[in-house]
């Protein structure tokens, strides 16, 4: 009686299993590039974001914001603006690629308090990237203040 030992993996066995491994490799890196790409994607909508809440702290803290301001470059009102709102389009010199485009209601939202005489009206900044919106926020500002 003649048996003979057969210790070790087959080629077929050894290729099988590098093809389980490869198809679950491939399966793992296309789940991660993903995940790369969608963090790049909330980086940057957040960084936009940011800026339009800068923005709009700069339209609260300034009465007359285009005046005497040397960041501003292509400054226009828009000739869609109407007795109701006032657009306002312009870039910055620190942020060339970003276009900032300006709604401002001219009426106010609320009426004014019995006590004090401000009115609030809304002020809303939408920020553009080769002419796609890609952030927007709104707030008010007093009575005045354009």
């Amino acid at each position: 009686m003649n048996t003979t030992k057969e210790k070790g993996f087959t080629l077929v066995e050894i290729l099988a299993a590098l093809t389980i491994l490869g198809i679950v490799f491939v399966s793992f890196m296309t789940f991660f590039s993903q995940m790369n790409l969608f963090n790049t994607r909330t980086e940057s909508k957040l960084e936009t974001i940011n800026l339009a809440k800068k923005e709009l702290n700069f339209w609260k803290d300034n009465p007359m914001p285009f005046e005497n301001n040397e960041g501003i470059s292509i400054r226009k009102k828009d000739d869609t603006s109407s007795s109701e709102f006032i657009f306002y389009t312009y870039t910055r010199q620190n942020e060339p690629k970003y276009e900032y485009r300006v709604k401002y209601r001219v009426h106010s939202d609320l009426k004014p308090f019995a006590e004090t005489s401000v009115a609030l009206h809304r002020v809303q900044i939408s920020i553009h990237e080769n002419g796609k919106e890609i952030s927007e926020t709104f707030g008010y500002v007093e009575d005045g203040a354009l």
